[in-house]
């Protein structure tokens, strides 16, 4: 495979065999940290993130990397990204699986930071892509082997250059990691919030009435949906809720309501939609709407409370799902004010707000960053 890789003046095309030395070193030490490439987090102790015993396991085959070394899972699903290079930040060592291809920086003309971004960009995966494919033959994986993987080319420029791109891209990644940090932090606020004024242990000011316990069951009323998940249109003109926390489009409607809409099934059980106007659901998707207390009260109080319920009552099995009564006799805890409802609805609705807005400026600034990754990392556009 020869695929010709348009260079700016001034930078070179390198092998990754000429910039990277090979890791064959196995485990000799007792380390702890058993490590496995997350998308979000990269090189992560398995045990920490997942709870998984490697007790049984030899650990002493396993490749044994320190901080900054680099490893790529090299066998791959179809369909998995391509290319998922990550380096060793979190620890100052760790093993591997030999299903890794592991490597550290050897080339002093190539700085660390400018060539994680460039794993990060995602640019390598197309050569790593064509070469895996042109293997793969007619089983289900697509491999790619360790001469191969040092053998993909890829564009350097001159130290400094690098250094500076480095030190842009970093700035991006310090304002999104400050700003997920922001995010956490009033996810946190709110979640204080609900505790305290979702259960009465804090009243707002004006409000002494008496709180009551009724059923959901007595204050809405509950229904399904009747049909199956591929009824979607990717053109349709209503919505449509299956028991996934997207929402897809359907030709017609069988609602037209205010409704909480709950997931009955699969890995997003419990998970609460509020919608109004015309739309349609999946036969294991709840409907609760002709609400007599404020809604967004109700809605609140399930984002706190029914996972507690669900994980008492849902149903074991190859998909845990929950029962119509499982919502209708919940008891739920509420003041007997709607005013009262209304008031500590409309304080989460702002916190809610709140939180969009941030997600939203995380999702613009991830954006801008990959347009300058694709900009910068390929010569597009050069730093003075």
């Amino acid at each position: 495979m020869n695929n010709k890789i348009d260079i700016p003046q001034g930078w070179e095309i390198k092998k990754l065999g000429e910039i990277f030395n090979k890791i064959t070193n196995k485990n000799n030490i007792g380390c702890s940290n058993v490590l496995t490439i997350s998308a979000q987090y990269g090189l992560i102790n398995q045990l920490e993130f997942f709870n998984k015993s490697v007790a049984s396991k030899n650990l002493n085959n396993y490749y044994l990397l320190n901080k900054n070394d680099f490893a790529y899972n090299k066998s791959y699903s179809k369909g998995f990204p391509y290319g998922a290079i990550k380096r060793l930040n979190l620890y100052d060592n760790g093993v591997v699986s030999t299903l890794y291809i592991c490597f550290t920086l050897a080339n002093n003309n190539v700085n660390i930071d400018y060539i994680e971004q460039y794993f990060e960009a995602q640019i390598i995966n197309y050569s790593i892509y064509l070469i895996a494919y042109e293997g793969a033959r007619n089983h289900g994986l697509l491999n790619i082997s360790i001469d191969d993987f040092f053998n993909i080319e890829i564009p350097i420029p001159p130290l400094e250059e690098q250094k500076k791109i480095a030190d842009i891209l970093l700035t991006w990644d310090k304002a999104i990691t400050t700003l997920k940090e922001i995010i956490q932090q009033k996810e946190l606020q709110k979640k204080g919030l609900m505790q305290n004024l979702l259960t009465g242990k804090k009243r707002l000011d004006g409000f002494n009435d008496e709180w009551k316990e009724v059923k959901l069951g007595e204050i809405a009323e509950s229904t399904t949906g009747k049909l199956d998940a591929n009824a979607m249109k990717p053109n349709g003109k209503y919505i449509f809720f299956t028991c996934a926390k997207d929402t897809y489009l359907i030709d017609n409607y069988a609602f037209d309501t205010e409704a909480l809409l709950i997931s009955g099934n699969g890995a997003n059980v419990g998970y609460i939609h509020y919608y109004k106007g015309k739309f349609n659901v999946y036969q294991r998707t709840y409907v609760l709407d002709n609400f007599k207390e404020n809604i967004f009260f109700i809605k609140f109080f399930l984002e706190l409370f029914l996972h507690i319920r669900i994980n008492k009552e849902k149903k074991a099995g190859n998909t845990p799902y929950i029962i119509l009564s499982t919502l209708t006799d919940m008891v739920l805890y509420i003041p007997t004010s709607i005013e009262e409802q209304k008031a500590i609805a409309e304080i989460l609705m702002k916190a809610d707000e709140e939180i969009e807005l941030l997600n939203k400026q995380l999702e613009l600034y991830t954006e801008q960053k990959k347009g300058l990754m694709q900009k910068l990392l390929t010569g597009k556009i050069r730093v003075n």
